[in-house]
């Protein structure tokens, strides 16, 4: 009787283990999923494209120097946490709200 209940333990737990590493047909495809490898196949058709790229050695062209100050300035107090600010009340009603 006893050897029974052990079996039975047995498989309840071997199917418990066995369960958690199915997957099933209903998973969501993630975003990561939809985009995987587009920066590689982007870089491919890049070097495709121009395979002398790699050799120009002029330097970017871009921001000047005070636009690109200013914008990281910007960005970096973006993370500067703001003082206490204070919590917003909230107030919930159950059943009548006549007093």
């Amino acid at each position: 009787m006893l050897t029974r209940y052990v079996k039975i333990i047995g498989l309840i737990a071997a199917l418990s283990v066995f369960s958690g590493c199915g997957t099933f047909s209903s998973q969501r495809e993630t975003m990561l999923d939809r985009n995987w490898g587009t920066s590689l196949e982007a870089t491919k058709q890049s070097q495709i494209l121009n395979p002398e790229a790699g050799k120009n050695l002029d330097p970017v062209v871009g921001l000047d120097g005070q636009a690109a100050a200013a914008s990281m300035e910007s960005y970096r107090k973006g993370f500067i946490k703001k003082e206490k600010q204070q919590a917003q009340k909230m107030e919930f009603t159950l059943g009548s709200s006549k007093r």
